[in-house]
């Protein structure tokens, strides 16, 4: 059994931050986090109580809760800046269940729930049926072989790239507001070529 490093990403300068989150995890203990926020591509300072880790497509993540405003939070650990452990200590959220936030997300954003129905061509309709690709699920067959398959989960990018990286195989029906950003995309990506 192998597994693939592919994509993965490079934690060689982040051992240090690794260790003091290990630390600051097993202690219970609140730190100090210095963070590049990918969202707005600032670096923004707060107090984290470090929950939990896990991987996802090759990347580090830890399950924080922000300190100040009780809130859940997922860091990429590459992006965490400055790290240091204060002398403040945490209970561990008793309502906050890392599976269940996982599962409930299309990848790994947790946010606003998005109810979904994508048409798949015949030619994708096989390798869209043998995954679960979210907990909440239903798949519909066409007569041509196409489906249609029902998502209930979160994480509007993240499902909208992935619509897009099927290309024509693949359709919004619903919701009309990710089918008008899809094809405004489409629109962008497509004058990118014809220059």
């Amino acid at each position: 059994f192998i597994a693939s490093s592919k994509f993965s990403k490079d934690y060689s300068d982040k051992e240090e931050i690794i260790d003091t989150l290990t630390d600051a995890m097993l202690k219970q203990k609140t730190c100090y986090v210095k963070y590049h926020s990918y969202y707005d591509d600032k670096v923004k300072e707060y107090n984290i109580d470090p929950l939990n880790f896990f991987e996802n497509k090759g990347g580090l993540y830890i399950f924080v809760n922000k300190t100040d405003s009780n809130d859940i939070r997922t860091l990429a650990v590459e992006r965490i800046q400055e790290l240091k452990i204060t002398d403040s200590s945490f209970d561990y959220a008793k309502n906050f269940d890392p599976e269940e936030r996982l599962s409930s997300a299309f990848d790994i954003v947790c946010d606003v729930p998005v109810e979904a129905k994508i048409w798949f061509s015949a030619d994708q309709a096989r390798y869209i049926k043998e995954r679960k690709w979210v907990h909440d699920q239903k798949i519909t067959n066409k007569r041509d072989g196409s489906i249609v398959l029902e998502l209930n989960t979160s994480g509007w990018d993240d499902i909208k790239r992935w619509v897009l990286s099927y290309g024509s195989q693949a359709k919004v029906l619903k919701p009309i507001k990710l089918q008008k950003e899809i094809i405004a995309e489409l629109e962008a990506s497509r004058k990118i070529y014809i220059k």
